[in-house]
């Protein structure tokens, strides 16, 4: 056995296009209830695309005063909301946590303010003093830090779509080494902007199905034609067992293993036989020193593009082996779009909220799968199966792949 420390989740917060509150967010997930919609945080009037996952009842003064949310680009107060509602999940004292460390995962960071910036400030001596730390990325881990006196270390990951799957697998082996009991991770994004849609629009990787948004993103269906962009942030408590044991704490589920690996190949696109997303699921399979004939569900990275849910579905089939036509799988972005960074810490939020309810919702949008999914399907009939090995993975530009194993049921 390794000598090294076993590594549970005792809280999480979650900002998310289907729901902020853990009861909201299983009943839209249960029932198939995208939150995917007609953008009104901006004017897309000039935009090829008019629909994200937008969280359009997301009011930042619940969480912080007027002051920070001038100060903050919208990633950094979906992390500040997530990261309070983790904490208080947790039932964390502020002693407790005076020593944690934070990573939060970001891919794009403050998009919205640079552009507002640009668009109303012709004369940059009027570009304010906030400015600058409103659109770092690492401000999201600065800032919840600096609410809370966390004196551990913090840092940003950002490592595109996979940014916020790192930032949890990088606190899951610090925990692992010793080097820290608690830690706060996740992933924070906010990039629904005119940049940002015109920038995915341009490289055709956007669905623009305007009059039909709701059925847009499709991951694995032969109908899909690109991603639809959404926003949001997670954030997750990770703590030793001992010191969740130590302090009677509520345990989600155990992190088994954690892989990571790159494709070395080309900017956007995963290596054609799907090699990197093998060897990410392939690590964090060793690393759990479990057979892939116990993972009950696969959360896919499966954005809802030709190429990259094609090429995941080979990966996934190659890592289960055998056990592929037994093993569920789906995308939970058919519901909420592609959150970018905040994509791997959202879903995790998902996979634990599947593993502590007992259930799984049923794939949305996957009428006539592609030729490659050769796995179970999730529908309204397995919605009471109840999961208790699960995997989430997630992928970013740059050839970035990386997948998680949860345990839903630990022995402690």
């Amino acid at each position: 056995m390794k000598n090294l420390k076993r590594v549970v989740i005792t809280g999480l917060g979650a900002v998310t296009p289907i729901g902020i509150k853990p009861g909201e967010i299983v009943e839209n997930l249960r029932q198939a209830r995208s939150g995917i919609k007609v953008i009104s945080q901006i004017d897309t009037s000039c935009l090829p695309v008019k629909f994200a996952g937008e969280i359009s009842n997301f009011d930042a003064s619940e969480f912080i005063d007027g002051k920070s949310i001038r100060r903050n680009d919208r990633f950094i107060q979906f992390a500040l909301a997530a990261s309070q509602l983790a904490i208080e999940d947790s039932k964390l004292s502020s002693q407790q946590l005076r020593h944690a460390g934070v990573a939060v995962g970001v891919g794009l960071g403050g998009l919205r303010t640079i552009e507002e910036t640009a668009f109303q400030f012709a004369d940059f001596r009027k570009t304010g003093p906030f400015f600058v730390p409103s659109i770092l990325s690492n401000l999201a881990s600065g800032q919840i830090s600096i609410k809370y006196g966390i004196t551990g270390p913090n840092y940003a990951i950002s490592s595109a779509c996979a940014s916020g799957s790192q930032a949890i697998g990088q606190a899951f082996r610090e925990i692992q080494a010793g080097r820290r009991a608690i830690w706060l991770a996740g992933g924070a994004e906010a990039p629904i902007s005119v940049l940002s849609i015109a920038g995915f629009a341009a490289a055709r990787t956007l669905s623009r199905r305007n009059d039909h948004y709701e059925q847009a993103s499709r991951p694995f269906d032969m109908a899909r034609d690109g991603f639809v962009l959404g926003e949001g942030a997670a954030i997750l408590v990770l703590e030793s067992l001992d010191s969740a044991i130590d302090r009677g704490a509520k345990i989600y589920a155990e992190i088994l293993g954690y892989g990571a690996a790159s494709d070395g190949y080309h900017v956007t696109e995963p290596q054609p036989d799907g090699a990197g997303a093998f060897a990410a699921m392939d690590e964090a399979l060793n690393d759990a020193e479990i057979s892939p004939a116990i993972i009950d569900y696969i959360n896919a990275h499966a954005t809802s593009t030709p190429v990259g849910d094609r090429i995941e579905a080979i990966a996934i089939k190659h890592a289960l082996n055998e056990h592929s036509a037994s093993t569920f799988v789906s995308s939970t972005k058919s519901l909420t779009g592609h959150l970018c960074g905040a994509a791997g810490a959202v879903e995790t939020v998902f996979c634990l909220l599947m593993l502590e309810q007992k259930f799984l919702p049923p794939a949305h949008n996957l009428d006539v799968p592609c030729p490659e999914f050769e796995f179970k399907m999730p529908k309204v009939k397995d919605a009471s199966f109840s999961p208790k090995i699960v995997m989430n993975n997630s992928f970013g530009f740059g050839g970035i792949n990386t997948s998680i194993i949860f345990d839903g049921q630990p022995s402690v």
